[in-house]
């Protein structure tokens, strides 16, 4: 007699397609013993349960968070309310870091966009003036000099830290000048490097750049060539009868990211006045 299909079971690329998944998948669970059919039939065909759904989609999830297939059909095969708790424990957990890590990489591409639209809003070699709100900077080490030798180190050990913590909100490191070099017309002598960010970590040491009115230029080329540039902005300062306060401020806008050519970076330069 032939072999009478059961209503409420399933084909196999019936149940693969309810699932999102394929035939081939299906086979290969059942060969090494994961997700077995709940009926074979006599004429060799794998039919499903409605019941075996639930089963298959926290496989499904289980697998896109990395845990291997091996470790999946350990605890299938001595699943109890206790595992399925410590399980669902671990699993919470790996989804949190991961939203994490989604959630830098949108916070670097938000970045990321936000300069590149400075960038080609900038005149390039014309000072601007601009009411700034605060921002959240985090320091390296002191620096105090205009010696590759002794600021290099120091900005190695910054990039890595922040790398390290996490940091990395898609800004650049930029360098800032007191307001003693600056006056003083040492533009390479360094304060410190900085890195900004907006979402710190609970506990991060942070310096505040106020924030006021600030003057600024737009610096294409070489970020360490700004002599000239620095020159123009305090000139205009001064011009206009205001004076800078406190540090200057030097953060790429295009960089190695945006343009191959370094003649086409932008760098800008901007400093608190009143």
């Amino acid at each position: 007699m032939p072999e009478k299909k059961n209503a409420s079971r399933l084909r196999a690329a019936d149940f693969a397609r309810i699932c999102g998944t394929n035939k081939r998948t299906l086979h290969h669970y059942d060969q090494i013993g994961l997700f077995a059919p709940a009926l074979r039939g006599e004429n060799g065909y794998r039919y499903y349960s409605q019941e075996q759904y639930d089963v298959f989609m926290v496989i499904a999830a289980l697998k896109e968070l990395g845990m291997p297939l091996l470790n999946i059909k350990a605890y299938l095969d001595q699943r109890d309310p206790e595992r399925l708790s410590s399980l669902l424990d671990q699993q919470e957990a790996e989804v949190e870091r991961e939203l994490a890590k989604l959630w830098r990489i949108q916070t670097m591409i938000r970045t990321k966009r936000k300069l590149l639209e400075q960038g080609q809003r900038a005149v390039c070699g014309q000072v601007f003036f601009e009411d700034c709100l605060p921002a959240l900077l985090i320091l390296s080490k002191p620096i105090h000099s205009a010696d590759p030798a002794v600021a290099a180190p120091i900005l190695y050990e910054h990039l890595a830290r922040c790398h390290r913590e996490g940091w990395n909100e898609g800004y650049p490191f930029g360098a800032m000048i007191s307001a003693e070099s600056l006056a003083a017309g040492r533009f390479d002598e360094y304060a410190c490097y900085f890195t900004q960010v907006e979402h710190p970590a609970a506990g991060v040491p942070l310096f505040e750049k106020p924030a006021g009115r600030y003057a600024a230029i737009c610096l294409q080329g070489d970020y360490h060539c700004a002599k000239e540039a620095y020159r123009q902005l305090l000139n205009e300062i001064s011009a206009r009868g205001l004076h800078p306060v406190g540090f200057s401020y030097k953060e790429g806008l295009w960089d190695e990211i945006t343009q191959r050519d370094p003649d086409q970076y932008r760098t800008k330069i901007s400093v608190a006045v009143e």
